[in-house]
């Protein structure tokens, strides 16, 4: 069965995998904070300190890097493939760059924004979330008895 017939995932599914990428996301930022210290403080006394927006740009940027390639080499994350979610293009074709950054950007202000782009996928007939729409993308779930 192709990926494009599977059912759109549900926000429940999708939170929990999301759940399960933060975890890791905690562990790559707990990494680049040992570099940065050790690279920092390797031969100097001063305290490493980086202002508020160099932090979430860091932050943002490790976020975009591990969720463009994880959808670009099979179109899952970790977390997706926990809960066999699936990230594909609606036109059938590999998920492009260009989509990735317009999911990244998107969902990361839609969290911003008390998740109101999530929820929106509660209210929209395809259950797209704004990401999902402006990307041209879709979550698909593959049901153990679908597999």
């Amino acid at each position: 069965m192709s990926l494009q017939n599977y059912p759109t995932a549900n926000l429940g599914r999708r939170l929990a995998a999301m759940i399960y990428d933060g975890l890791i996301l905690i562990a790559l930022y707990i990494i680049l904070g040992g570099l940065l210290v050790t690279a920092i403080s390797s031969g100097n006394d001063e305290m490493l300190r980086l202002s508020p927006a160099t932090a979430m740009s860091l932050f943002f940027s490790i976020s975009f890097l591990y969720y463009s390639h994880s959808w670009r080499k099979g179109g899952q994350t970790i977390g997706m493939k926990a809960w066999r979610l699936t990230l594909i293009n609606e036109d059938g074709r590999p998920v492009q760059l260009s989509q990735c950054m317009l999911r990244s950007g998107i969902g990361f202000f839609s969290i911003l924004a008390a998740g109101v782009g999530f929820w929106w996928m509660l209210f929209d007939k395809q259950q797209r979330t704004w990401h999902d729409i402006a990307s041209v993308t879709r979550v698909v779930h593959a049901p153990k008895n679908m597999e």
